[in-house]
């Protein structure tokens, strides 16, 4: 064999490596986990705001506020959650204390 036969061989090798390597690398997540992870963040990211104005309650309120309002314009745009799923969720973070 030549050399450009060997080289040809080697990149088609190559090549299949990659695209196998490729298809590994894709992690889908099911739907259910990634309701479970965004759910957890919005419950992290109020008990953060709860800690962190626990000192002034006016300002935690309307902090608690804005944070909801928030929620709220996210979950709306989500497909994940259902409107249902959305107002029980923003019940349980606005009870959170």
């Amino acid at each position: 064999m030549d050399l450009l036969t060997l080289i040809l061989i080697f990149l088609i090798f190559f090549a299949i490596f990659l695209f196998i390597t490729a298809k590994k690398k894709k992690n889908i997540k099911a739907p259910v986990v990634k309701k479970e992870e965004l759910i957890q963040a919005y419950k992290n990211q109020m008990k953060e705001l709860l800690l962190k104005y626990e000192d002034d309650k006016k300002l935690q309120t309307q902090e608690r506020i804005k944070l909801l309002k928030k929620i709220n314009q996210e979950l709306s745009m989500n497909l994940f959650f259902e409107k249902e799923e959305a107002t029980k969720l923003l019940k349980e973070l606005s009870t959170l204390s």
